[in-house]
């Protein structure tokens, strides 16, 4: 499997990047369209999105309690990597579509509701 991978894998994962690329844009639009003042970019080498969310001037633990106990999803927070992470979330987009989508709804309404 391993051989096979390297020999034959190319096609898999030139749509494999493109998937990914496509969920990372994603969240970009959804981002640009709800919260401007953060002009994400999409990130060049990965699939996990970090939101720099200091702008909204969200408190980070209501925000993280808002989105596990109300709005049932767990976004990794910044914090958990270090103080220079506060403030903002670790997004993964590594996951099919309809899943990331949901995760943004929770994400919006939990932030618009700060």
């Amino acid at each position: 499997a391993h051989i096979a991978a390297y020999r034959e894998g190319a096609p898999w994962l030139d749509e494999l990047r493109d998937y990914l690329f496509a969920n990372l844009d994603y969240i970009k639009q959804r981002l640009d369209a709800e919260f401007p003042q953060l002009n994400w970019q999409v990130p060049e080498s990965t699939y996990l999105a970090w939101i720099d969310l200091n702008p909204l001037n969200i408190d980070d633990k209501a925000l993280q309690h808002a989105l596990i106990t109300q709005e049932k999803v767990a976004i990794m927070p910044g914090y958990t990597y270090g103080e220079e992470g506060r403030g903002f979330l670790r997004l993964n987009a590594g996951c099919p579509r309809d899943k990331l989508a949901a995760g943004m709804d929770k994400l919006i309404h939990a932030l618009k509701s700060r």
